[in-house]
């Protein structure tokens, strides 16, 4: 299983960028693709029509969807104080999303090269360039 991003989903919904294209399409005709609340409110946050909403509600909806609980929620605390102690900061909501891949032992797909930093966080690595 693959958890996207929302700098991967931005690319890919609005951008049309063609180096993530090829290896996202290709996970969401394997079924591998996963999301949770934070991406979905991330990307509807940044629609700016009706259509727009439409096409994210139909483009998130066959997707393993991934819900944080209480033990995720303080995993991504437990990984921001681990980072913080190492000398670098990384957010909260960038914590929640790697407490999810690694409890489901997922890959991450992100373009935000601050995910590499995170301790035991396994990324996707991509093949289309």
């Amino acid at each position: 299983m693959v958890l996207v991003d929302t700098s991967v989903w931005i690319e890919f919904l609005d951008r049309n960028n063609p180096s993530v294209r090829g290896d996202l399409e290709r996970l969401l005709r394997q079924g591998d693709v996963s999301t949770t609340g934070l991406v979905l409110a991330e990307l509807r946050r940044g629609c700016r029509s009706t259509p727009q909403i439409r096409g994210l509600l139909q483009a998130m909806e066959p997707l393993i969807y991934l819900e944080a609980d209480r033990d995720t929620w303080l995993r991504a605390g437990e990984l921001a104080a681990e980072c913080s102690s190492r000398g670098f900061q990384i957010g909260t909501a960038d914590c929640l999303l790697a407490a999810l891949a690694i409890r489901e032992n997922a890959l991450l797909f992100t373009l935000d090269c601050d995910f590499e930093r995170i301790p035991r966080l396994r990324l996707f690595q991509r093949q289309s360039s």
